[in-house]
């Protein structure tokens, strides 16, 4: 009966440590804890405080994590039905930025990590994005008026303070 017993506990220790250097090697374990959550195949913290696109930024780095990037339609839709379940009819900075607003229609890319990539495609709402040399408007939001539709808002007004989504 022990020797059972021996061989069941020694199996269950096998296989949970299968489980977790599996884990570990995928990246989720360690990257993926409260408050942060999967969603698709990444890792997000939504949160309801309110900030300005500066400071929820910072926010995030302080989390040891970026604005979120979401680099594909469908990753973007994703969040986008989260943000809907959610009803809380607050808007959410996302870490998108327009680095020159000289260009008609802005040059939007994504900021992580001391990186900028080129957005592979803009899904801004009507009329969006609407900032101009004399009223910039270099940040982007979901926009909850408008069923979060992507919007482009000031960084740094505090008119403008709002929930933010920190990716990992």
């Amino acid at each position: 009966m022990l020797s059972i017993f021996a061989v069941a506990l020694s199996l269950f220790v096998l296989y949970g440590d299968v489980l977790i250097a599996r884990t570990h090697a995928e990246g989720h374990s360690e990257e993926c804890r409260y408050p942060f959550r999967t969603i698709g195949n990444n890792c997000y913290f939504i949160s309801k405080e309110k900030a300005t696109p500066d400071k929820a930024f910072a926010l995030c780095l302080r989390r040891g994590a970026y604005l979120a990037n979401l680099e594909t339609l469908e990753e973007a839709m994703l969040i986008k039905y989260e943000l809907q379940q959610m009803k809380t009819g607050l808007h959410f900075f996302i870490g998108g930025r327009n680095i020159n607003r000289y260009v008609p229609g802005g040059d939007w890319r994504w900021i992580q990590k001391g990186k900028m990539n080129k957005m592979t495609y803009k899904a801004f709402g009507t009329r969006q994005p609407d900032g101009s040399n004399t009223l910039p408007q270099d940040c982007i939001m979901f926009y909850s008026r408008e069923r979060y539709i992507l919007h482009d808002v000031p960084c740094d007004h505090p008119a403008w303070s709002s929930g933010y989504i920190c990716e990992k």
